[in-house]
């Protein structure tokens, strides 16, 4: 009996025992790795019981859960740069204006526009329109190799001077010197009359007006020993009893009678003295001529060595420009057409002249010239003017003289044109079979010599530029 029972309390003990161990052992299954952006965390737990089974109570243990953390450093953001804002875009130059339906519009450049029109009469006319904002935007008045050498093609000048559009400039004596005042990159190359001229200044100013209000400017040489005389004219023919300034641009003074000639450096000091010889004029030198009376002063008053003044007078004051060139007559003030009178400057006494036509001070240009190309005279004629803000520049070619083909225009219908543009101040420069427009790379109007074939010869020209690159031929045409 007693073995009976040890027996069994043994199987008790031993079932007993299985299930405690089985409890002990018992392991949950492994969660997986919980992540987080920069850092790695790893935790050990225990892993469930199975559905099927009741749940034991979980026997505490000795060891503790096994923690790891790993942190990972976050990427460094490369800081973007802060925009700049955008620019509000400058209008584009053509908007500014308005073409008739028919006009052939060609932009050469951003700032450059040409228009070509075919008008009733018929009038064959070239425009051109220039934006003087623009820094790109730059002109010259250029001569024949640059010095007083005589004439040559407007065409010639534009191709030698590499010009993007080119108008002839100032009538011109028989030997080829233009007639009124002339400057060219700041260098003073003809003294001025009393004839509409056109001036870029150096701070890039468009101006038309006058230079003086006599028919040459007021200036005067003044001698060591305090001794003054008038100086009338600038590197052009002296007449008797004048004295005379000629400077570098005008090259050699050959042998001519009844000359008394005093050479000066560049700060007017007497270097050489000659009765009736010729010079060769360098560079940075000038050269005093007297004739008659002023022949006698020079004589009695210079001497080797001296150190004279010269008090070389214009109203603007021509070291303000860079360039200047003249023409005439103004046809465009403050917006209207103004008409210059037929009078010579002061003197209405030429030919019996209607009270309507006479003024205090006209231009300076002979009764007999006004008659042939004022009023309702039709010819060749180029213009050139500006808007009241100084901001674009109108310049224009009008063919003539060739029935059929193009009849030529009045100075009232230059201003006009100028005005449809929107010119507060206008001009002609020298018209007739001279007047020529050179673009791109040809000429654009047809001159009137020889019936329409021969271009003129011609005493300087105003060049027009674009310094950057160029709109390619056929890419500009506007709408």
């Amino acid at each position: 009996m007693n073995k009976k029972f040890v027996v069994i309390a043994f199987t008790i003990i031993l079932v007993l025992a299985t299930l405690a161990l089985l409890v002990i052992f018992t392991i949950e299954p492994a969660k997986p790795l919980a992540e987080t952006r920069g850092s790695i965390t790893i935790q050990a737990t225990s892993i469930p019981s199975p559905t099927n089974r009741s749940e034991p109570t979980a026997i505490a243990s000795s060891t503790p859960m096994a923690t790891a953390t790993a942190t990972l450093p976050l990427p460094t953001a490369t800081p973007r740069p802060t925009p700049t804002p955008t620019p509000t875009p400058k209008p584009l130059f053509k908007s500014f204006f308005t073409f008739e339906p028919d006009d052939k519009v060609q932009q050469l450049s951003p700032g450059v526009i040409q228009v070509q029109r075919t008008a009733k009469g018929p009038m064959k006319i070239n425009i051109v329109l220039f934006d003087l904002t623009a820094k790109e935007f730059q002109m010259r008045v250029v001569s024949n190799e640059d010095w007083l050498s005589g004439v040559a093609r407007t065409s010639t000048l534009a191709k030698a001077n590499k010009a993007l559009v080119a108008v002839n400039g100032d009538e011109f004596s028989s030997i080829g010197l233009p007639q009124g005042m002339m400057v060219s990159d700041g260098q003073l190359f003809m003294a001025p009359k009393h004839r509409a001229t056109f001036g870029w200044t150096k701070d890039r100013q468009p101006f038309i007006g006058f230079f003086t209000q006599d028919w040459t400017w007021p200036s005067e040489v003044i001698s060591a020993n305090g001794a003054k005389r008038s100086l009338q004219l600038l590197n052009t023919t002296c007449e008797n009893d004048w004295m005379c300034l000629y400077n570098e641009f005008y090259g050699n003074l050959p042998l001519r009678y009844n000359e008394y000639r005093v050479l000066l450096d560049a700060n007017y000091k007497v270097i050489d003295i000659k009765d009736e010889a010729a010079l060769k004029i360098l560079p940075g030198q000038m050269v005093l001529v007297g004739k008659g009376l002023s022949r006698t002063w020079l004589k009695e008053n210079i001497k080797l060595g001296d150190n004279l003044r010269l008090n070389l007078v214009t109203n603007p004051d021509y070291r303000k420009f860079d360039q200047v060139v003249s023409g005439g007559p103004i046809v465009l003030d403050k917006g209207k057409f103004v008409q210059d009178c037929l009078c010579n400057l002061r003197d209405c006494s030429q030919t019996v002249i209607p009270i309507e036509y006479q003024g205090p001070l006209c231009e300076e240009f002979t009764t007999e010239w006004k008659y042939a190309h004022y009023l309702t005279v039709r010819m060749p004629r180029i213009g050139i003017g500006y808007n009241k803000d100084k901001t674009i520049l109108i310049v224009t070619a009008t063919d003539g003289y060739q029935p059929g083909y193009s009849i030529g225009m009045t100075s009232h219908e230059v201003a006009n044109l100028l005005l449809e543009f929107g010119a507060y101040s206008g001009m002609e420069l020298d018209g007739g079979g001279s007047a020529t427009m050179w673009v791109g790379d040809k000429l654009v109007s047809r001159p009137s010599d020889g019936g329409g074939s021969v271009e003129r010869y011609v005493a300087n020209a105003l060049t027009f530029y674009w310094n950057e690159p160029r709109t390619p031929p056929g890419k500009g045409a506007l709408p």
